[in-house]
């Protein structure tokens, strides 16, 4: 084995010649199968990934593949062979197990030339499911039907074993024969693009059958090979014998079975997840997948801004994902049940919607939509402090001193410096919509008889997604605020109540043993706390600023306390190592949870934040938390969520009183210049002069020594009074007053002020020097008022 040169050699089982000549040729003049199958040895998924990316970047070639088609294309003529071409609409993969040195993340390569393909016989397994599974269900002389699928695909007397759905009137199949139709490979029409994509598992230990669901277990990235959407390819299907009226009467059969599989089903891996869906070039819309579905529309549209992203986290993978919004999905529909059932028979009932490793799913998520238009760079720090042009379009109050701006509290991570290294990330901006589409089939329960139909299926994926669309998000910070959608729709789902009675319905149809309601290790509806606050706050950038203002109060002045871990993640980096965190299970076991990589006890945020625009564009803040028995315990967890329940109820409340008038502006207002020449950036903020007289208003918030602050409404910026104890005393927060302007930093947007002398006019009423109305303000130093 080479131990010197290249990285990707220095892992290669080769004699040292053959390592030689691998490093002498790069990359991208390499054959992609050989890439795939022979250069890209195990290791673990950094090692996958990277091999991966060899893999998409290996040789294209667009010249030779276009004369193999017009080669294709003339031996398919002769055949008689009925074409039609399909775009995918979405990623596909396929083959992922197939024989390599990677972990599931292989896939189907033409073994010569080495372009993706489709297998005619992975084509026609799929148009003979959709027959058999789809099409025969709405026929009326079933027998017939069965007969013709029989002549397309071709018979065995094995054929009929094992299939419920065979009529009973068929006769059985009498001897073997071949079908009368070819499927043939479907080839693309340019050379497909390769990348690499990503699945991340979330409840190892709960799909093992050994914990329960919580959201303490670390996500185990998994990186595999995709086909990018929007590629096309040409499908093929012909008479095995001389093209008579009757073979072409099967052979037209058989192109209709194959395309309403691909547009419903997909081709491929992972099609529940939304891969291997096809839009057909040729027709305005897919055929209808008839009464053997049911199915249900959704347009989902961003109220936040979402950092969305795959595998990459750039630019080009900003996009939602329909294995993400499936997997937001399936958590939110398990907070329906988890308080009724045993963990084992919560996994049994979720394999019926959402299948497990073993067994599909009955339920299918897809999403059609481009927001790349939308994309944006989050670029709007400057150091610790927010951009002038950001500060000014969105009229945000600049933080205090050592206090984290209320947005960058809240996005923390999105755009930062590590070891010198600017990482930022992007983003779908707000107003951003995507169609997706809920394909629910009929399903049963593991090794069950009980049939559970589609249209109840159905209503699990719905009541999910009410859920969240009025409670969760999408994309990182999902929990705190970015990624919110508007509320959809849903027949017979008004509140909470209805999804509870859904889920009852469902776990009675299915047949499941329930248990009498109690505390989980899992989120569950039962234990949710939820706050709602109706603002007057139009745009989105503002509100989420002012959240994190709240929510960071809460948690400063919870920092020093024990019971802060009730908020989830690790919240001291620093020190010696502790013991993992232990919870007692019902069994009475205490399984170690997983560690972050600090050493710190891991456990994902048990509140989630969202923001649902009303009829008039204006803004609801809805906190859901979920008490926790392991945060530290179930008391102690629903205390301190109830205790930032409180909290936020009343800085929210504050901060609309103070900041009424500001944060109006809608999302297309905030596109629109604002003045001569100004750009999308808006206004600048106007900072005062040192020395100059300027209108303000007292805040409640004290400095730490007692003493007042006030703040400069003509540019949001707040900062101490340094005389205070010349404040007269009978002056009370919310009291606009002139104040002269002590310093101004315009770099840090830094100010503070001082109250004017005596000789400046501070004996004078409003409008003049600061004024004394009002009755029962303490002087500065005596406590805090609130």
């Amino acid at each position: 084995m080479r131990t010197e040169g290249a990285a990707v050699s220095a892992r290669l089982v080769l004699p040292r010649s053959a390592a030689d000549l691998v490093e002498q040729l790069d990359v991208s003049k390499r054959h992609p199968g050989l890439q795939l199958d022979k250069l890209s040895p195990p290791g673990d998924q950094k090692a996958q990934r990277q091999a991966i990316e060899d893999v998409c970047g290996a040789a294209r070639a667009e010249a030779l593949l276009n004369d193999l088609s017009s080669r294709r294309a003339k031996l398919l003529e002769s055949l008689a062979a009925r074409r039609f071409q399909a775009e995918t609409t979405g990623p596909l993969t396929l083959h992922l197990a197939r024989a390599s040195g990677m972990e599931n993340a292989g896939i189907h390569l033409h073994p010569v030339y080495g372009f993706v393909c489709l297998p005619g016989s992975g084509l026609k397994g799929m148009a003979r499911a959709w027959a058999e599974t789809v099409w025969l269900e709405d026929q009326d002389d079933r027998a017939a039907a069965w007969d013709r699928i029989r002549a397309v695909f071709g018979r065995t007397p094995a054929t009929d074993a094992g299939k419920p759905w065979r009529p009973g009137a068929a006769a059985p199949a009498d001897g073997s024969r071949a079908g009368a139709v070819v499927f043939h490979d479907a080839w693309p029409t340019a050379w497909p693009r390769l990348e690499a994509d990503i699945v991340n598992n979330h409840h190892t230990e709960y799909y093992k059958g050994a914990d329960e669901p919580g959201d303490w277990e670390g996500p185990i990235p998994v990186y595999f090979l995709a086909v990018s959407a929007d590629a096309t390819f040409d499908f093929a299907v012909s008479p095995r014998l001389a093209a008579n009226d009757a073979e072409s009467r099967l052979t037209d059969l058989a192109i209709e079975w194959l395309r309403g599989a691909l547009a419903h089903e997909g081709a491929g891996a992972k099609t529940n997840a939304g891969y291997g869906r096809f839009r057909l070039n040729d027709a305005p819309s897919a055929p209808t997948p008839g009464s053997a579905r049911a199915v249900a529309k959704h347009t989902l549209t961003l109220a936040t801004p979402a950092f969305l992203a795959g595998a990459e986290q750039q630019r080009d993978d900003c996009a939602l994902r329909p294995a993400t919004l499936r997997g937001l999905l399936r958590w939110w529909w398990r907070t329906m049940h988890a308080a009724h059932l045993e963990t084992a028979e919560l996994r049994r009932l979720e394999t019926v919607v959402w299948g497990d490793a073993r067994s599909g799913g009955a339920l299918a998520v897809e999403i059609e939509g481009d927001v790349r238009a939308t994309v944006k760079l989050f670029d709007f720090k400057d150091g610790f402090r927010p951009k002038r042009d950001f500060v000014g379009a969105h009229e945000l109050e600049p933080s205090p001193r050592n206090t984290t701006q209320g947005l960058f509290y809240a996005a923390y991570g999105m755009d930062e410096t590590s070891r010198g290294q600017k990482r930022q990330r992007h983003y779908a901006e707000s107003g951003a919509s995507w169609t997706v589409t809920l394909t629910a089939r009929r399903g049963r329960l593991p090794e069950g008889e009980r049939p559970v139909a589609g249209a109840e299926i159905l209503r699990q994926g719905e009541a999910a997604l009410w859920l969240l669309c009025h409670y969760g998000g999408v994309g990182s910070k999902a929990r705190k605020g970015f990624g919110s959608f508007a509320e959809v729709e849903v027949a017979d789902i008004a509140a909470i109540d209805d999804c509870k009675r859904r889920a009852a319905a469902f776990r009675r149809a299915v047949g499941v043993a329930e248990r009498l309601p109690g505390p989980v290790g899992s989120s569950s509806l039962e234990e949710m706390l939820v706050l709602e606050v109706e603002t007057p706050w139009k745009n989105r950038w503002f509100a989420i600023d002012q959240l994190g203002f709240a929510a960071q109060a809460f948690a400063r002045e919870n920092a020093h306390q024990e019971d802060k871990a009730a908020l989830g993640l690790p919240r001291k980096i620093h020190g010696p190592r502790p013991e993992p965190m232990r919870h007692q299970d019902r069994d009475g076991h205490k399984p170690p949870k997983t560690l972050s990589a600090k050493g710190r006890p891991r456990h994902a945020a048990p509140v989630h934040y969202h923001l649902s625009p009303r009829a008039d564009d204006t803004l609801t803040i809805r906190m859901t938390a979920f008490p926790s028995p392991v945060l530290p315990d179930l008391d102690t967890s629903r205390k301190v969520l109830s205790d930032l329940r409180a909290r936020l109820r009343t800085e929210l409340t504050k901060r609309k009183r103070t900041h009424a008038g500001r944060g109006t502006r809608t999302p297309k207002q905030l596109a629109a210049p604002s003045g001569p020449g100004a750009g999308n950036a808006g206004p600048s903020i106007a900072l005062p002069q040192t020395g100059a007289r300027v209108d303000a208003v007292l805040l409640d918030e004290k400095t730490k020594k007692g003493g007042w602050k006030a703040k400069h409404e003509a540019s949001g910026l707040q900062g101490p009074i340094q005389n205070a104890a010349d404040v007269p005393g009978e002056v009370e927060p919310g009291r606009r007053v002139d104040l002269v302007v002590a310093s101004v930093n315009r770099n840090r947007h830094e100010i503070a002020f001082r109250w004017p002398a005596a000789d400046e006019g501070g004996s004078a009423g409003p409008g003049g020097a600061p004024s004394r109305q009002g009755r029962g303000a303490r002087r500065p130093g005596r406590g805090r008022r609130g």
